[in-house]
């Protein structure tokens, strides 16, 4: 079978984005549509979940510090409150975009070519996974925050879900999350189309962007916002999520410009009540082995934690 439109448009799509950045980095026809960049930092990714998703007050993003060490409990949540470690929606991770990443997401991307259909078609219909379209600029902040607000729930039901509605008003991430659901043939269409799909109405929906861009701008910021979402920074988000397969809780990697949902596997500590962050330092393990060791001297690493205050 063909690989689809979508898989074959460029060899990597975040290599293909980031191209186009920077080759129109000084030129006056950047795109005043294109989304601001969002900052790593916690402060931020929490005000746009706040005004997105109606994420309780109970919830926050927080920095996850110690993940480059190999100590079984060196993971530290940084937090203006304490934060509980075991009850974790997802995380965000941000990596620079090197030659030797570059290199091993083309690796990846064949494998998963290959890998079995079943388990992927499995998997997809268990997340929420879009695609980071060449409309969004420098959105991938704010895609990863979606992936992991969009799919909270899915194994961790004691969250409180931002998408129930009861007795109140719509979220605009619930009222995207249903335009998507209700979309004609999203359900018998082939996931790399419901993808990009998803995406395209993603961009188009303009109080989610001027959400995204209110963020970006947020006075808690550290550095200065780019005064264009066409800026070229070097550097990309992706989100991992605890998904539920089979009954066992997988590490599940959702980055808007790779062309699956990538299962790191099961976290250890599926049977054991007692180790609590053993979500987190599954994901510490894959950032470590996928990422961090092909950069072993570069340290513009960063991991957040979208956790429930104690």
């Amino acid at each position: 079978m063909m690989p689809s439109t979508s898989e074959n448009e460029e060899e990597d799509r975040l290599k293909d984005i980031h191209h186009h950045l920077s080759t129109n980095k000084s030129s006056s026809n950047a795109s005043s549509a294109s989304w601001l960049p969002l900052e790593s930092n916690p402060a931020i990714f929490t005000s746009y979940a706040e005004n997105t998703s109606h994420l309780p007050q109970t919830w926050e993003f927080v920095d996850v510090l110690g993940f480059g060490g190999g100590a079984k409990d060196d993971l530290l949540l940084l937090s203006p409150t304490e934060s509980k470690s075991d009850t974790v929606a997802g995380a965000i991770f941000l990596f620079p975009t090197t030659d030797a990443i570059y290199t091993e997401r083309g690796v990846q991307k064949a494998r998963l070519r290959k890998h079995n259909q079943r388990h992927h078609d499995v998997l997809s219909r268990n997340v929420f996974h879009l695609e980071q379209v060449k409309g969004f600029g420098n959105a991938c902040g704010t895609i990863a925050a979606t992936h992991v607000l969009l799919n909270s729930g899915l194994a961790l039901p004691d969250i409180p879900d931002p998408f129930n509605d009861s007795g109140g008003t719509a979220s605009p991430l619930s009222v995207y999350k249903k335009s998507c659901i209700n979309t004609p043939d999203s359900v018998d269409q082939d996931h790399d189309r419901l993808r990009r799909q998803r995406g395209e109405m993603l961009v188009h929906t303009q109080e989610l962007h001027n959400i995204s861009d209110s963020s970006a701008q947020n006075t808690a910021s550290q550095t200065q916002c780019p005064q264009s979402g066409d800026t070229y920074l070097g550097h990309h988000y992706c989100a991992f999520v605890p998904v539920k397969i089979d009954g066992n809780i997988h590490v599940v990697e959702l980055d808007g410009t790779k062309i699956r949902p990538i299962d790191h596997g099961m976290i250890d500590g599926n049977n054991n009540s007692d180790d609590n962050n053993a979500f987190l330092r599954a994901v510490a393990n894959v950032v470590k082995r996928e990422w961090m060791a092909l950069e072993p001297n570069h340290i513009d690493f960063s991991l957040m934690a979208l956790v429930k205050k104690a």
